[in-house]
């Protein structure tokens, strides 16, 4: 298998950068290009209610926060990877995490997908059946590595 595109969903927890580390390593190893995803996830505040006004535009500043943020978190952390002789480039977006990472890898035709996993143990991991990492292994386009 010949990898050329490489797609990593990071968002700064401990197994993200655990992620990260392996991904650089199988970039390096093969010469490929690394795409560093930050997902801004999107919650909708309910409409209908006498504080919508209110908290829709404070979630519009929320939003704009995070996704300020976010960037330039993911920015150093692809500086440092092109430091590192790795091919890095990086995209934030707002979305559903599960969701954003699956049209991502579509859209950059990724050959693998590495990412963290929330590692849940006892009734929280029976809860979290739906988890992120799950949703994008049984969606993805691609081979995906899960890292705990």
């Amino acid at each position: 298998m010949i990898l050329k595109r490489i797609l990593l969903p990071f968002d700064g927890s401990k197994l993200s950068r655990k992620a990260l580390e392996m991904g650089k390593d199988i970039t390096r190893n093969f010469n490929a290009d690394l795409t560093i995803l930050m997902v801004i996830p999107v919650y909708y505040p309910i409409s209908d209610s006498i504080f919508s006004g209110v908290s829709a535009s404070n979630y519009r500043k929320m939003l704009n926060r995070l996704q300020e943020e976010g960037e330039k978190k993911v920015e150093e952390v692809t500086e440092r990877c092109r430091e590192e002789g790795v091919k890095a480039n990086y995209k934030v977006v707002s979305d559903d995490v599960s969701e954003a990472i699956i049209k991502e890898a579509k859209r950059g035709k990724a050959d693998l997908i590495i990412m963290g996993s929330r590692r849940m143990t006892g009734l929280s991991s029976i809860r979290r059946m739906g988890s992120t990492a799950r949703y994008v292994s049984e969606h993805a386009p691609c081979p995906v590595t899960i890292v705990h």
